[in-house]
């Protein structure tokens, strides 16, 4: 369910709930079985009226619209008018083809929730495409589980009972349909959100949480929760052995047909795909793809039975419902026929669908109402309401258009409603209204008068019905508003850096070797975690777990495999010891520019001015809070007197070209020239259209230099830009050749910067001098590199996706020439193009063949790296214009173009490819509002190699977005280091490792900058006490290491406090080991604090020791002589350290109660504080009075 601003449109609904016809057709509604008809619907007047009858009807409601695009921006708007509705968006099941293994679940997800809500809630509105609600459904399981604090129900009981209605067991929930158990505590991640934490106190439920999957952290208790299947399709035992039998029989039909026609090939391949379904059934197991067979198990059924109660159906635009419904019919049919052909058919797939026909007689017997535009003659008609909407005119930012028309609906007397998406929009709108001279107000006002409402609407209307004029976006600034839809709930960040068994590691002292797990081992009668370390030659190395920072994950280049370090070896020294120069050289390099860039005079621009505000509240998308901090970074820079150098780091997509464009909006509007500066033709000519589009409605001139210009165009645009008549220029390197002369340029913006020539780079760093610099790059920056370069390079980074970017539905499925013909047979019929991705240049030819075997007609055009540039671009621009239907590419496919049209990836031997090159190839499709597909394909009975098997089990893990994509991320990370810092470091970051190599460079930059502080040694702890995380507190040898890690890296009392909630919060009440964990962590960070060697036990006392000036004045001797009376035992002459006589029966705990108790007075001594401490000291919750 979608959520937006606060919006004040639902002031509008009173009026037309008010109407007298509308309230008769509400009577009518209540009463039963009327099939009704509102015409004369114009703009976003449907919309309007299914607010006000979900409003004002008092039953739950199916609302179907031809197209996907048409439902989301149907579910946004009735949430602006009703933005407490509950309102759920039914996607379609997605339709993959082919023998798929694994593929991704969020749009299951989607549907799961919104039908789940739709089955529960009495009002629910439940919005649907034509595609959506032809495909039946199996009943949802009768059980649903509500929990609530003292209900009596066994953990165990629960996790049965979550596996059955199809939850899947994690160490760590992070993903949607996922529990976690852990002793008293149970996670469960629902389809669509929220996260629950349910904690027991024995069999008793004793809280109910919703907890940040992101952070693990609980964020609010819960008097409740309903807990909803985790899939469409969950079976009994006996639905189960029904489903075996049915596809038992339905396959041994289709095999045995196949054989009598000779089709030996595809009858083995069935008879292997079937046999597969049949055993995973056998054992229980789903499999992907299992949907479709769903009527073997139950009697499938039509959407409208999911509800509650009775539903009313409207339909929006019922001739265009229908067109769509039998166009999905016709090409279903063909599929069928396609399929049948090759054994990949199963009677019982096509009992799934409601026919066109088959629509009359299931959805008659319901309430109805068509809101369309024209009547229309579709069934009987039992009452019409027919209304005079028109479209709402169109002053596109034309102040004096704007008046007229204002001044036209005050004369009529019609209340004028002007909508904009938010309380910025709606100042700067209420502030031009007023310099009109029209009077105007913020909220609903009266007849004759002009107000503002916020909101979101796609179209306005004239209703005249209701004296009622709306404008929305569209019509007062010219610009198309895109539905925003729902934020979906955090996915758990994936720890990059978490180790695994088998994972390579980096030890600071010892080098590069394997890690082999977690021991826990008694030494001396004390039980400690170590790190088990292996390195060449069966060297073994354990690691105590205190010093765990000396150690971390290697990262290096993507398919390099590290060599193991040798022990008590000079290599590992020398290894580092070269890295550790060359990272010297190259800090001093950056330092060196920054110094000379930081001492340059530079123009500073003036604060935002009023158009500014105007420009930047005409974006039709909600900016994400990453752009917001990106915007306000690179105007501070630019109002400074200095040159700016800023780098822009987002992935493609996350909306890097708008905050570009703001700064140059922001440099025209200062009276200065912008030149933007990128890699190819095509991205020119795209932000050239971009940039034109934006800055419509101002008095900006936006031109472009390209090879698509002639020799006359140039000329023309050369000679305005030198009089200064081009205020921003767009282009690709042509840009920077001698006879492209600014009047007075002030902003240079660079995209993707390392895709330029040496030549290139230098005129670049020419320009830089006295201009201000913005350069922008779709390869992220890793954060530790971005935080080592704080003070000399400035960086802005964009990491949060926009909210309008749809999943892709991605499979991992063996190659098969049918699946091929089916996937680009889908995205033809319904007018797309498709990427195919072929990596082997030499293996081009023969896929050439095969596929204009497969269509003979089919428009197929090729590009690769080997092919001239131009040439390329040419081909790549007549797929943009939809002369191709199908692009045969390698891995070149252009990173920043966005075509919307191309909703199809069909790539081969994904197993070759790296997931980072998958991630960006998939990042080609899913750019528009249709769901598009990723298949990747690897070839059938073919014997991976060990390295290929990893990858590939990879890729079906990388099929769910939030892991896929950071995993992803860290070799794209790994690039992007490479690209700042220039290629020959890829060498010394392959030598020690990323994270090592960061540091060195971190260290290196302090050091130049003369910012060294002595880094204190950590202190000896030597207290012989059990401190250790338990298996059965933390059961997840990952989450153990993460925790470890946090807890050696705090430094402050209060980051080993907010841990130890989080471990009670994550895991429950800490056993005594891990209390004694948590006080060691607080004395190890004061001993720190105040630069102490060690803390001990010796004998019946409390030992401390420190440097000669570590140690404590006379007023914390008077302190600890009160608090401790006759147990002090001072330092001796020889050596700096303290003494505490402990009692004779003093346990461990005590003994680190009182290391906390003296540190914490000589803490305040030194800090200059006089109240004395109170021991702090974590301890299980009482669960009960």
């Amino acid at each position: 369910m979608v959520r937006v601003n606060a919006s004040s449109l639902q002031q509008l609904l009173p009026l037309w709930s008010a109407y007298e016809p509308y309230q008769e057709l509400i009577a009518r509604l209540e009463q039963g079985r009327v099939h009704a008809q509102v015409s004369g619907l114009s703009g976003s007047l449907p919309t309007f009226v299914a607010a006000a009858i979900t409003r004002d009807l008092d039953r739950p409601i199916l609302i179907v619209t031809p197209g996907f695009q048409e439902a989301r921006r149907m579910e946004a708007e009735i949430l602006s008018f009703r933005s407490d509705a509950p309102v759920y968006l039914l996607p379609p099941r997605p339709h993959v083809v082919g023998d798929v293994r694994a593929e991704s679940h969020e749009w299951y997800a989607r549907r799961q929730k919104a039908l789940f809500e739709a089955g529960r809630d009495p009002r629910a509105v439940l919005v649907a495409p034509v595609e959506a609600v032809r495909q039946r459904l199996v009943p949802p399981p009768k059980t649903q589980l509500t929990l609530k604090p003292g209900d009596t129900l066994e953990p165990a009981q629960l996790a049965d009972k979550l596996v059955q209605i199809g939850y899947q067991r994690e160490p760590e929930v992070s993903d949607e349909g996922q529990f976690a158990w852990r002793g008293a505590i149970m996670d469960i991640f629902l389809p669509g959100g929220p996260a629950v934490r349910i904690e027991w106190f024995d069999i008793e439920v004793d809280s109910v949480r919703i907890f940040d999957p992101a952070t693990q952290r609980t964020v609010s208790m819960e008097p409740s929760v309903t807990v909803g299947p985790a899939r469409e399709l969950v079976w009994s035992d006996e639905a189960r052995r029904h489903a075996i039998d049915r596809l038992s029989l339905e396959s041994e039909e289709v095999i045995k047909n196949l054989q009598a026609v000779g089709k030996f090939d595809d009858a083995s391949r069935a008879k292997e795909r079937y046999g597969r379904y049949l055993h995973d059934l056998a054992e229980s197991r789903s499999f992907p793809g299992i949907e479709r067979y769903s009527a073997a198990f139950y009697r499938p059924e039509a959407i409208i039975q999911v509800f509650s109660r009775r539903p009313v159906i409207l339909y929006h635009d019922l001739p265009r419902i229908l067109e769509a419904w039998k166009g999905l019919d016709a090409s279903d049919r063909l599929e069928q026929e396609r399929r049948l052909e090759r054994g990949d058919f199963l009677p019982m797939e096509a009992d799934m669908v409601i026919t066109e026909d088959l629509w009359t007689q299931e959805f008659k017997a319901h309430a109805d109402v068509s809101l369309s535009l024209l009547p229309h003659s579709h069934g009987s008609v039992g009452f019409s309401l027919s209304l005079t909407g028109r479209p709402a005119p169109r002053v596109h930012a034309q102040a004096d258009l704007l008046k007229s028309e204002l001044v036209r609906f005050r004369k009529a007397r019609m209340k004028t409603v002007l909508v904009v998406r938010d309380q910025e929009s709606a100042r700067v709108m209420l502030n031009q209204v007023i310099d009109l001279d029209l009077p105007v107000r913020e909220g609903l006002g009266i007849a004759g008068e002009a107000s503002v409402l916020t909101g979101q609407l796609s179209h306005g209307f004239v209703l005249a019905e209701l004296g009622l004029a709306v404008l929305a976006e569209t019509e007062l600034s010219g610009r198309e508003t895109a539905p925003r839809v729902a934020r979906r709930e955090p996915r758990a960040r994936i720890r990059l850096n978490e180790l695994k068994p088998g994972n390579f590691v980096v030890h600071v002292t010892h080098g590069i070797g394997r890690f082999l797990g977690i021991k826990t081992l008694e030494i001396q009668g004390q039980h400690k975690d170590y790190l088990h370390v292996q390195y060449a030659g069966e060297d073994t190395l354990y690691v105590p777990v205190d010093q765990l920072s000396l150690v971390q994950k290697y990262v290096g280049v993507e398919g390099q495999e590290p060599r193991l370090s040798k022990m008590g070896g000079q290599e590992w020294h020398r290894t580092k010891e070269k890295a550790r120069a060359s990272v010297k050289e190259m800090a001093e390099e950056l330092i060196r520019l920054y110094a000379v860039r930081e001492s340059r005079p530079g123009f500073a621009f003036g604060p935002d001015m009023p158009w500014q505000a105007e420009f930047e509240a005409a974006f039709p998308y909600e900016e994400t809070p990453d752009q917001l901090k990106a915007i306000e970074e690179i105007k501070r820079d630019m109002e400074r007197p200095r040159p700016m150098d800023r780098l822009l780091c987002g992935d493609v997509g996350y909306g890097k070209t708008e905050v570009a464009l703001r700064a140059a909006f922001k440099a025209i509007m200062n009276g200065k020239q912008v030149a933007f500066l990128v890699p190819t033709t095509l991205l020119a000519e795209q932000h050239y259209m971009t940039a034109k589009a934006r800055m419509a409605g101002y008095p900006v001139t936006v031109e472009v230099l390209s090879r698509f210009r002639t020799p006359k165009q140039q000329k023309d645009i050369l000679e305005r830009l030198k009089k200064g008549q081009v205020d921003l220029l767009v282009g690709t390197h042509r840009l920077l050749a001698k006879d492209v002369v600014f009047q007075d340029l002030g902003l240079l913006i660079v995209d993707e910067e390392h895709r330029f020539g040496v030549a290139h780079k230098e005129r670049i760093k020419a320009l830089r001098e006295n201009v201000d610099v913005l350069t922008l790059t779709a390869t992220p920056i890793p954060r530790t590199l971005h935080m080592a370069m704080i003070g000399i390079r400035d960086m802005s980074v964009i990491e949060t996706p926009p909210e309008d970017r749809l999943p892709v539905e991605t499979v991992v499925v063996e190659y098969d020439p049918a699946l091929v013909r089916e996937a680009i047979r889908r995205e033809l019929d319904r007018g797309g193009q498709i990427y195919y991705v072929q990596n082997r240049i030499m293996a081009m030819d023969r896929t050439v063949e095969r596929l204009m075997r497969m269509f003979p007609d089919l428009r197929l055009a090729v590009i690769h790296g080997q092919m001239d540039e131009n040439r390329i671009e040419d081909v790549m621009a007549r797929f943009i214009d939809q002369e191709y239907d199908v692009l045969l590419a390698t891995n070149i496919i252009e990173s920043g173009l966005d075509i919307p049209n191309a909703n199809t990836l069909i790539v081969e031997d994904a197993d070759r490819m790296g997931l980072a090159q998958l991630y960006q190839l998939r990042g080609r499709v899913g750019r528009s509002s249709r769901l598009a597909y990723a298949y990747f394909t690897f070839k059938p009975d073919k014997v991976l190699t060990p390295q290929a098997e990893k990858r590939l089990e990879a890729i079906r893990e990388f099929t769910e977005l939030g892991a896929g994509y950071q995993i992803a991320l860290r070799d794209l990370e790994i690039r992007g280091a490479g690209n700042l810092l220039g290629s020959e470091q890829h060498g010394f970051i392959a030598s020690v490792g990323f994270d090592l190599y960061t540091e060195m460079l971190g260290q290196a930059i302090r050091e130049l900058k003369g910012e060294t502080a002595q880094e204190t040694p950590d202190p000896a702890l030597e207290i012989e006490v059990d401190a250790y995380l338990p298996d059965d507190f933390v059961p997840d040898p990952r989450q153990k290491i993460e925790v470890y890690k946090r807890l050696v890296s705090a430094r402050t009392l209060k980051e080993v406090e907010d841990l130890a909630e989080e471990a009670e919060d994550r895991f429950g009440p800490p056993p005594e080991p891990v209390l004694r964990l948590i006080q060691l962590s607080r004395v190890r960070v004061l001993a720190k604090e105040l630069r102490l060697t060690a803390v001990g036990h010796r004998r019946d006392r409390l030992v401390i020791r420190g440097t000669g000036e570590s140690l404590i004045g006379p007023d914390a001797i008077r302190r600890l002589a009160s608090q401790f009376p006759g147990r002090l035992v001072p330092a001796s002459n020889r050596a700096p350290e303290l003494g505490i006589k402990m009692p004779p029966k003093a346990t461990a705990l005590d003994l680190l109660d009182t290391a906390q108790t003296v540190l914490s007075i000589m803490k305040g001594d030194q800090d200059g504080a006089s109240d004395q401490p109170e021991t702090c000291r974590v301890v299980a919750r009482d669960r009960r009075p």
